[in-house]
This record gives C-alpha cells, sequence and structure tokens, in this order.
C-alpha cells in the first residue's frame, strides 16, 4: 500500500512540474500554474495521510494486508 501511495504522489508531482512548466511558458506574468500546484500538493499531502491512517487500522486489526 505504501508503494502504491509513493506512485500516486511521484505522478501528482510530474503533474505539478507540467502545471508550472506550462504556466511559465504561456504566460510568465501569472502565477496560475504555481497556485494550482501547491492545492495539488496539499491534497495529495492528506491524501496520503488518511491512506496511511486506513492502513494502520486495518494493520492493527487484521494483521494482514492484501491489496489485490
Amino acid at each position: 500500500m505504501v508503494r502504491a501511495l509513493m506512485c500516486l504522489k511521484l505522478i501528482l508531482n510530474a503533474v505539478n512540474l507540467n502545471f508550472v512548466t506550462f504556466s511559465d511558458f504561456f504566460d510568465s506574468r501569472q502565477l496560475k500554474g504555481a497556485i494550482f500546484s501547491i492545492f495539488v500538493i496539499v491534497i495529495a499531502a492528506a491524501e496520503a495521510a488518511i491512506g496511511l491512517a486506513i492502513v494502520s487500522s486495518i494493520w492493527t486489526r487484521y494483521s494482514f494486508i492484501n491489496l489485490s
């Protein structure tokens, strides 16, 4: 589960890089891409925290986690 969350985080970081790059390329006077990427980072952090909380609660109850 941790591996799946890490992969999702890497995908979201790649999206953030695209937001910032294309925002700077098309309209360098405004920071729309950077602001949107900050929102994505906050949402990804909350998603990781909730996902790890769910995994730890399942682990303490059943002592076994199967992703497939």
